[in-house]
């Protein structure tokens, strides 16, 4: 890498002088009759059930292995994700084998999507975690406030206090090894009034080194910054403006291409109104804007070695235009019974500009070319009925209509271009999600199951993207819908110091919509497929100082249409950890094993990757202590893969040829990783 020394930030003084200025008694202004809770001592190594169907994560807690600065790397530490590594940052979230459109991912309720046609920015790019109060997760089709999907994922900021009259302030620094840096700040300065709110990170990497002691293109730098400004007239209404940016480069391992920029604009405006009567409990509006600006080209990041498919320098910019809106109201019309309607839409516009031979033709004076648009209007609806003390029923519906253009003249690259048999034309199609649960509490115990169907409308990557194609068009535009039907059924106990959690699901999918590699390109298809799986997690406080923690979580896909296994399907999975806590001291390890993974179907897959050789098992140790300086400081140090393991996970791409690195056939795991991570907060 040559990027990496050229502009490294000496982020070492900066961390201690922000941490020192913003320490100082007087920012917060409080009394000496206030208290300040203590930060959470615990290192996580998983999530909290917060309901029969829903999780939470702090993502400011201290994580076991540490994650990446983006979102799919904290993700899957959560029982039931994967992540598939293209380098150093930037993975693909993948949720009981589904990933790319089948899971929604919000950043504080708007939609965010990528700009590169081959996914080297999946909404999770965008999306430090560090910078959110949590990460909350809707297992399942059990929900239609967001979307049809397979899972949700929201990443939220709390502004649940409308009136929040203190200040407070939370930095922190990490350092670890390949040259790993990150700092990160969320000041916020409140009244009567209103309050602003600052949060920004600042990461960034050198190449990591595998078990092995390879070296792998995947060095990155990233930043990101969010100004919020509240206005409060009353207790119960609250104005909300934010506008945020952010931008990096990161390195990859998997292709011919590195990322040279990732600049996004946003910007939204929201209103909330509580207790406005006995039958309506609040309403709330947001608009939206975000433009994502992309970069990618195979000369700046890398030395650039002619291939037959890249004879010059070349480079490629797309971007993306999204705005869109949310309503809801929630009503009580009765004691019984809670009721949540509302509407939601988005509208997003892709162009591209590239150019083969940038030192003749440099991309910068080509026109933007739009290639693809989309706009989605849906209306919603969600009941809780309470049968009594212990009994619940959920229900939802939701319907939206989705409109899409193709406006591409040509498919193909360059030489190998031809006439696009779906130029200029449009589809529309109003889709249907629902779902119906049923609770039952008797003593420690919460059982459920519930019934949800969700119609997804194909993405921009599953239609235009790459210049995929159909069996029967050079065009995969015309792709159907694709129609998911699961049951899911869950228990959840709690005594004393026991609790345990599980979640078992199965479903069938009509019209599926697989992705197949083929001498032609890539084909998009439609098939019929069935998948089960579950996930256990227990937890036992054995004693004030002993904690363990564990999970279990698998997935068991099959393509109906072909007789054979679904591609992309991660393999069982099983987490041990232990914890001791004395006095201020907190100490930790984490096993990890992965079973082999013989059930693949190569050559097949979806945007997110493809599968191509059965993966043997492995297993990861890492140690973790932190000790809790005061209520204001604490200091995490831990070792991942303890015993420097040369492995690789299932869900991965195959590596590419880059000069410089060796070739790689998937992407391994870094090897022994120590780190360190110090918090502020006040």
């Amino acid at each position: 890498m040559t990027h990496a020394t050229a502009q490294k930030f000496a982020l070492t003084p900066i961390a201690l002088t922000l941490i020192a200025v913003y320490s100082a008694p007087n920012f917060a202004q409080t009394t000496e009759s206030e208290t300040v809770d203590p930060i959470e001592r615990l290192v996580v190594v998983g999530s909290t059930p917060i309901s029969a169907t829903e999780v939470v994560k702090d993502p400011r807690a201290p994580q076991q292995p540490l994650p990446a600065q983006d979102g799919a790397d904290y993700l899957k530490s959560i029982s039931g994700f994967s992540m598939a590594r293209k380098g150093g940052t930037s993975g693909e979230a993948v949720f009981r084998g589904a990933g790319g459109s089948r899971l929604t991912v919000t950043s504080e309720q708007q939609m965010l999507l990528g700009g590169c046609s081959s996914r080297m920015d999946p909404p999770t790019a965008y999306i430090n975690p560090t910078t959110f109060d949590q990460i909350r997760v809707i297992k399942g089709p059990q929900s239609v406030l967001y979307g049809p999907s397979h899972a949700t994922v929201l990443f939220e900021r709390n502004t649940d206090s409308l009136g929040n009259t203190s200040s407070s302030a939370y930095l922190s620094y990490t350092a670890a090894q390949f040259g790993r840096q990150e700092l990160n700040a969320d000041l916020l300065s409140g009244s009567a009034d209103g309050y602003l709110r600052f949060t920004g990170n600042y990461s960034e990497s050198d190449d990591y080194k595998t078990g092995a002691g390879n070296l792998v293109n995947s060095a990155y730098q990233r930043w990101s910054g969010q100004l919020t400004a509240a206005y409060t007239p009353s207790q119960n209404e609250q104005w909300l403006v934010s506008i945020g940016a952010s931008d990096g480069e990161a390195a990859y391992a998997d292709r011919a291409m590195d990322g040279v920029e990732f600049a996004r604009q946003n910007a939204a405006l929201s209103y909330r109104r509580q207790e406005i009567n006995a039958h309506i409990s609040e309403i709330s509006a947001q608009i939206y804007f975000g433009y994502i600006d992309h970069l990618m080209d195979n000369y700046s990041l890398r030395t650039f070695t002619p291939t037959m498919m890249m004879a010059n320098p070349a480079a490629s910019n797309p971007d993306r235009y999204t705005r869109g809106f949310r309503l809801q109201a929630d009503l009580t019309p009765s004691e019984m019974v809670a009721l949540r309607v509302g509407a939601d839409g988005q509208n997003n516009d892709h162009r591209d500009r590239r150019s083969m031979n940038q030192l003749m033709m440099p991309y910068e004076l080509m026109p933007r070319t739009q290639d693809a648009s989309f706009s989605q209007f849906g209306v919603f609806a969600e009941a809780d009925y309470r049968l009594d003390s212990s009994r619940t029923v959920f229900s939802g519906l939701r319907l939206d209509q989705w409109r899409a253009k193709d406006w591409r003249e040509t498919v193909g690259m360059m030489s190998m271009a031809s006439p696009n048999p779906t130029a200029n034309l449009s589809r529309s199609e109003t889709l249907t999600s629902a779902f119906v649960r049923f609770e039952q509490e008797f003593n420690q115990h919460l059982i459920y199951a519930g019934l949800g169907s969700a119609e997804r409308f194909p993405d921009y990557w599953e239609l235009v993207g790459n210049s995929r194609r159909s069996m029967t068009s050079a065009s995969a535009f015309l792709t159907a819908s694709e129609r998911l039907n699961q049951l899911d059924l869950g228990w959840r106990y709690q005594e004393g110091g026991f609790k345990s959690n599980l979640s078992m699901f199965a479903n069938r999918t009509n019209d599926y919509i697989l992705i197949q590699q083929s001498t032609m390109g890539e084909i998009v298809r439609n098939i019929d497929t069935q998948a089960w799986g579950f996930e256990a997690d227990l937890v036992y406080q054995l004693s004030p100082a002993w904690r363990f923690d564990s999970s279990l979580a698998y997935v068991h896909g099959t393509n109906r249409s072909d007789d054979r296994a679904l591609a992309q399907q991660p393999p069982l999975e099983f987490k041990l950890a232990g914890q001791y806590q004395w006095q201020d001291w907190t100490f930790s390890g984490l096993w990890r094993v992965v079973a082999r993974q013989d059930r693949i179907a190569p050559e097949q897959g979806t945007i997110v990757g493809f599968d191509s050789d059965e993966t043997p098992g492995f297993s990861t140790f890492a140690l973790n202590l932190h000790y809790q300086l005061d209520q204001q400081w604490q200091l995490s140090m831990g070792i991942d893969n303890l015993f420097d393991r040369d492995y690789s996970e299932h869900l991965n791409h195959q590596g590419g040829m880059i000069p410089g690195y060796p070739q790689l056939t998937q992407i391994p795991e870094p090897g022994r990783t120590w780190w360190v991570k110090l918090d502020y907060q006040l």
